[in-house]
Order: structure tokens, then C-alpha cells, then sequence
């Protein structure tokens, strides 16, 4: 996965990146650098925040999930990562990924929601896979608009 990285980006990944949230303080909106504040205290990168990437890598990402043998990436962490981590908290989480909404657990599709509005689908039962990048930082932080438009794009791209 050869476009992805920690921020803060170099100058010539810099040109390729969305710019996410307004910097007030710069009166600019914040493009190849993590916009989460912790992030920024921290040089660019912390546990919740400063990983960039291309639609290539996370296709490269999710097609390895959906391959019949992925003992180099690891068959465990794969099996684990799609199991309910959170017994009978609602909503149900595994590791990174968690059921998706409108769907069934037994429909076995998976959703992992980035801050930034991007959002990754892996349905193992179908054996496809779907992203959508979105940039909802740029106007505003409220997750409603998003919402709607989610769900549509999952529910056109994993039936």
C-alpha cells in the first residue's frame, strides 16, 4: 500500500489530498494534516487520527479481506476483526469493523466509518467490496447529511 501513510503528508502527496476541517487560527482549511487537535499536539499522527490514503491502496486493503487464502495477511486478525467484540452493547462492535446499518448480522456485511465522512464495506458473503470517500469536515461536523447518503451508496453497492 504504497499511498498510504501518517501524516503529515509531504508536499507532493499534499497536492492529492481533500482539505478536511477550516484551521481558524489559518483562516485555511487543513489539507495533509491531521485535523483532530490531539493529532496535532502529538506532530501529526496519534491513535485516532493522521493516516491518509488513496482509493487504490484501500481497494488493494479490501480485496486481500475478500481473498480465499490471506495467510500472509493474516487469517486471524481477518476472522477476528469480522466477529462482535462488544457481547450485548448496542450498537454491536468487532475491532475495526461493525455490522453494518439496514443490514442483519446474518446479511455478514461489515462497515468501518472514518471521521472524515469516507466510509468501507465488506460483505465476505458476497465477496465484494465498496468505499466511499467523502469529505463532510470541510462544511461542517454533524453527522446527519452524511447519514442518508451512506446508506443509499451501501444499499446500491452491497444489496
Amino acid at each position: 500500500m504504497t499511498e498510504t501513510r501518517f501524516g503529515p503528508l509531504p508536499a507532493e502527496m499534499i497536492t492529492r489530498c481533500a482539505p478536511t476541517e477550516l484551521d481558524e487560527e489559518t483562516g485555511t482549511h487543513f489539507k495533509g494534516t491531521a485535523h483532530d487537535f490531539s493529532a496535532r499536539l502529538l506532530g501529526g499522527t496519534c491513535g485516532i487520527a493522521g493516516a491518509f490514503s488513496a482509493l487504490s491502496d484501500l481497494g488493494r486493503f479490501l480485496r486481500q479481506m475478500l481473498a480465499p487464502t490471506q495467510a500472509a495477511f493474516g487469517q486471524s486478525w481477518i476472522t477476528d476483526s469480522l466477529r462482535i467484540r462488544t457481547g450485548e452493547l448496542t450498537p454491536a462492535r468487532g475491532l475495526f469493523w461493525h455490522p453494518a446499518p439496514g443490514t442483519e448480522l446474518r446479511e455478514n456485511v461489515w462497515v468501518h466509518y472514518g471521521f472524515t465522512g469516507t466510509g468501507m464495506w465488506i460483505s465476505p458473503k458476497q465477496q465484494r467490496w465498496a468505499a466511499l470517500l467523502a469529505n463532510k469536515l470541510y462544511y461542517t461536523r454533524d453527522r446527519e447529511p452524511l447519514t442518508g447518503i451512506r446508506n443509499t451508496f451501501r444499499t446500491a453497492t452491497l444489496p
